[in-house]
């Protein structure tokens, strides 16, 4: 087709299961099929009481799929996840080697969710009276979707970022993956290093607590805009510029990616040069949280980076001390499940980990981590009931986000330190449990009074 336009068109499945007319694929930057046990039962009881309990023979609209084509090939870029089903649907009523049944699966999470499914798939069956022919020939007749083709693929990726389809939604970490995945490809990246990044990313995923989420939508995201001043709390779909930068595949367009592109380039060629591995020189990218970010392979590398530093900043193993602390005073007093109490904590965390990103962890001494916690945990004392407005307000803690930015050493900071608090014990006038907060922060006005008398 020689136009650049999209082309929208409505289409009875019917069209789909033609190979000859399309051949639709699966891109390697998609996510892994995902649907849970009741996105299958939702869409078989559409098909059933909409299409097979019909008496005539209405379309029935189950929704869109966007692709892009280029080169004859029909790169699926949202549907995906619908489409999968539908062909294990296809495969338990006979129809064989259509839509995306002949597609290779990968990923270990897609592999289990495809079996699980063709199982709830057949225990549907088996508690209705159905003919399976008939429900066959009645949806391949009747079942409508919208067809997207999109022959620009900026353009395929606009309207996968706003598409809001039924089903699993698209979350924000989904659009950074699919974009930043692109972007690799764009750089020619191979399909097995493509692949190396999109399984440790998955696997980030699947661990318990979810670092990959935690480092994004609780640290990243706020430490990024905080240190800029920006009163941003939640990570949402509208926020994901953020995470998005330069293209290196792009021609230099503006000053400030000149000293990125070298840096990228020194350490890609370091990481090429056995000499240098050798004596494990620039090895690694020197990140920084508040940096630009390079699009594709790097931004994976600076969310699986910040991972792993918050792993060893809060590791029992390499801090103890700062882990007995935070174990004593972040989570030893009645309470520290509170929501409010969980926002103080985030920040405080954040700031840590804004000064070890700065620094290095081993600058991260008793003086700095407790005067930070003395800061930050005013707001439990003054406020008794805390929500993120409170929490980006508290100017307290908010001033070492833009303090650390723009300090060259940690002695720059010891004018900021200490913030004395002065109010006396009163049982009725803070929270329960936050009597051994209290205790410690004005633990440095004790030690004046006691030397004074």
């Amino acid at each position: 087709m020689s136009t650049n336009i999209p082309v929208l068109e409505e289409k009875l499945l019917n069209y789909l299961l033609d190979k000859r007319v399309i051949k639709l694929s699966i891109p390697n930057y998609q996510r892994p099929y995902k649907w849970r046990k009741e996105h299958v039962i939702q869409l078989l009881d559409d098909l059933y009481e909409n299409i097979y309990l019909k008496k005539n023979n209405a379309v029935y609209r189950i929704g869109s799929i966007i692709i892009h084509q280029k080169d004859g090939i029909n790169n699926i870029v949202d549907g995906q996840q619908r489409l999968v089903t539908l062909s294990l649907i296809l495969h338990y009523l006979g129809e064989r080697d259509v839509l995306l049944q002949n597609e290779k699966f990968d990923h270990q999470i897609s592999k289990s969710n495809i079996k699980f499914n063709y199982h709830q798939i057949e225990n549907w069956f088996r508690s209705k009276t159905i003919i399976k022919e008939d429900f066959l020939r009645k949806i391949k007749q009747s079942c409508e979707l919208v067809l997207v083709t999109v022959f620009n693929e900026d353009e395929a990726f606009q309207l996968f970022d706003s598409q809001n389809s039924r089903g699993k939604p698209l979350y924000p970490h989904d659009l950074l993956k699919a974009f930043h995945l692109r972007e690799m490809e764009k750089d020619l990246h191979s399909e097995s290093e493509m692949e190396k990044y999109t399984e440790k990313w998955e696997e980030y995923l699947m661990k318990e607590g979810n670092p990959l989420l935690e480092i994004l939508q609780e640290h990243l995201f706020r430490i990024r805009n905080w240190t800029k001043g920006k009163k941003k709390y939640f990570f949402t779909k509208n926020d994901i510029h953020e995470f998005k930068g330069v293209s290196l595949n792009i021609t230099k367009q503006f000053r400030y990616e000149t000293s990125l592109r070298i840096l990228d380039g020194a350490v890609g060629n370091a990481q090429n040069d056995r000499l240098l591995k050798n004596f494990n020189i620039s090895q690694f990218f020197p990140f920084q949280i508040s940096m630009p970010i390079i699009n594709g392979k790097a931004f994976f590398d600076y969310v699986f980076h910040y991972i792993e530093l918050k792993s060893e900043l809060f590791s029992e193993d390499l801090n103890k001390d700062f882990f007995m602390f935070n174990k004593d005073y972040c989570f030893g007093y009645y309470g520290w499940w509170r929501t409010g109490d969980e926002k103080v904590r985030n920040m405080y965390e954040n700031i840590c980990l804004h000064f070890a990103d700065r620094f290095d962890v081993q600058y991260l001494s008793g003086t700095f981590y407790k005067e930070f916690y003395r800061n930050s945990y005013q707001l439990r004392l003054v406020n008794g009931s805390i929500n993120e407005i409170s929490t980006m307000n508290f100017y307290n803690a908010q001033k070492f986000f833009p303090l650390i930015e723009d300090s060259y050493s940690p002695e720059e900071l010891h004018s900021e330190l200490y913030c004395s608090y002065y109010a006396e014990w009163d049982e009725e006038k803070y929270v329960k449990g936050a009597k051994k907060i209290y205790d410690f922060i004005i633990q440095p006005k004790k030690q004046v009074l006691e030397n004074a008398n």
